[in-house]
């Protein structure tokens, strides 16, 4: 699952029609409410950017897990090759190749947050990156310093059936019917569906769902909602308080 089922509640769950045409594969993702001129009903899709009416979280009986967050600490080396080989490859980026695109974000122990480049030769302050390999580059100015990283990778199938399972039993119901679960009303969620290059620590970020159905702290459209968890190497998950879809 794309969100934590112990600890994640929602106040009210419904089942919603798919928009035509549209695909809902992950849970956890931010839905928008779109009405069927054809019927003059409610349906919904995976959030699509800004100015969205956003109708909750999606819960699917069966989920096609294709990308996942992960949090990773390690040391920069102090000599020598200056690298980090993550845990995962196949990094999520916005444009295939592009380390800087890529959703993912380092903050060193002295230095900070670094600047993503796609180069093995980075600047004072910047971190290479290879999205395909999942190899860090890092510069002196750099060396010996801890580090925590925070990324999306692409799943491949035979990962996601290991990490999240499937439903035995009427687990294509929802693929059957065209519809997808709605959580929202007041309620908590802890999804790994984020845009893992922001800092979620401020407390004057705003919580936004943006293109992908991904929350974000920037763009896209705003949402009622609070972080409550920060997502750590423990655990990965970004956790909110919510209150969508006017209940009371």
């Amino acid at each position: 699952m794309s969100y934590d089922l112990k600890r994640s509640h929602f106040s009210i769950i419904l089942e919603r029609a798919v928009t035509d045409a549209e695909v809902v594969t992950e849970e956890g993702v931010v839905l928008q409410a779109v009405i069927d001129p054809a019927t003059g009903t409610e349906t919904v899709q995976v959030c699509g950017g800004a100015s969205e009416i956003i109708a909750g979280f999606a819960i699917r009986d069966n989920a096609d897990n294709s990308t996942t967050s992960v949090v990773e600490e390690a040391t920069i080396p102090a000599s020598g090759d200056l690298e980090i080989q993550l845990s995962n490859n196949n990094l999520v980026a916005s444009t295939p190749g592009d380390g800087s695109s890529s959703s993912m974000r380092v903050v060193a122990s002295t230095t900070g947050n670094l600047t993503l480049v796609d180069a093995a030769s980075p600047a004072s302050g910047q971190v290479g990156n290879e999205p395909v390999t999942g190899l860090l580059t890092f510069h002196d100015d750099e060396k010996g310093q801890d580090v925590v990283i925070t990324y999306r990778y692409n799943l491949t199938v035979a990962e996601a059936r290991q990490t999240f399972y499937q439903r035995n039993i009427n687990n294509e119901a929802g693929a059957l019917f065209g519809q997808v679960g709605v959580g929202h009303g007041h309620g908590e969620i802890y999804t790994d569906q984020f845009d893992a290059t922001k800092d979620y620590s401020s407390d004057a970020d705003a919580i936004h769902g943006i293109a992908g159905g991904l929350i974000s702290t920037t763009g896209g459209t705003a949402i009622d909602a609070r972080v409550i968890s920060l997502p750590n190497v423990n655990n990965p998950l970004l956790g909110l308080a919510f209150n969508i879809g006017g209940a009371v």
